[in-house]
């Protein structure tokens, strides 16, 4: 059906695309779709509606609806061991409270002093939290104090003109952990990490993995995982989803999507055998509220 001249109302010619939309300047149309003919009206300032409920959810039209995409990377997850797909490149520390206080550059430098870094995450009634930390002018290793405190972090961004050339951390007061971490250059996190908002469901639609191609790092096999905790109820993780990768990558498209309560952790992680791993990952939620 591509191009269709057809007639409006009003007699003026309209054109049918490939997708089955009517481009016309009349102010009543008659668009094809699904093989039915669908008078619809059109003005200037409102045009044919697109039927793409995903364009819908990114453009806030769908109140009640908003999404989320995780990516993560793990340069070196170490062969025989587990470990979850973000910057840290270790085993993950999650914290049973709001114990997520501080922000700070690992290594001080003129191009961090004084950066600003978006922290997004939940408080202690894991309620969502966005929020603004200006590293210190002087020094950028110096802790800044994040307010309120939290007990999750999924996502961080420098809020700069210029790139970060040293890691920037957020953690506990001391920093014996780190909950998330930009790497020096990127100046967002790479974090297969997430936690439902409290008064939201959520809705995993797809989650994906590959294997990166890096000098001695590729195993003989590579188990991904993705795995989800209930804090509600004081479950413990339950996985969710598994699947091999020796090479390239993996994707899997969850239909009907998998349902997740307020408070839930959904992570990913890989377990690599005979070598270490340079390991991608990342997942799409919709979020409704409840």
């Amino acid at each position: 059906m591509a191009h269709l001249p057809r007639l409006t109302p009003e007699g003026a010619v309209s054109n049918i695309d490939e997708q089955g939309l009517t481009h016309a300047t009349a102010s009543t149309v008659i668009a094809y779709r699904d093989n039915q003919d669908e008078t619809v009206d059109v003005t200037p300032t409102q045009p044919l509606p697109i039927s793409d409920p995903m364009l819908d959810i990114s453009m806030g039209v769908k109140l009640g609806y908003s999404w989320v995409n995780k990516f993560g990377q793990n340069t070196a997850v170490a062969s025989g061991g587990t470990e979850e797909i973000w910057d840290g490149s270790t085993t993950y520390t999650w914290p049973t409270s709001a114990t997520i206080t501080h922000v700070r550059a690992a290594v001080d430098s003129a191009t961090t002093q004084g950066q600003v870094v978006e922290v997004q995450g939940l408080d202690a009634s894991y309620v969502l939290r966005i929020q603004n930390a200006t590293l210190d002018g002087a020094d950028s290793t110096t802790e800044v104090a994040l307010s309120p405190p939290l007990i999750r972090v999924f996502r961080m961004k420098v809020l700069d003109g210029t790139a970060s050339d040293q890691d920037i951390q957020a953690g506990p007061t001391g920093f014996a952990s780190q909950q998330a971490i930009i790497t020096a250059g990127n100046n967002q996190t790479l974090m297969a990490i997430y936690t439902i908002p409290a008064g939201k469901t959520g809705y995993l639609v797809t989650w994906y993995a590959a294997i990166n191609p890096a000098t001695n790092q590729d195993p003989t096999s590579m188990p991904i995982r993705v795995w989800a905790r209930d804090n509600t109820n004081g479950y413990a993780p339950q996985i969710k989803h598994i699947h091999g990768i020796t090479t390239g990558h993996v994707q899997h498209f969850y239909k009907p999507y998998q349902k997740y309560q307020e408070k839930t952790d959904i992570w990913m992680t890989a377990a690599p055998v005979g070598k270490a791993a340079d390991v991608s990952a990342g997942f799409d939620i919709i979020l409704v509220e409840n």
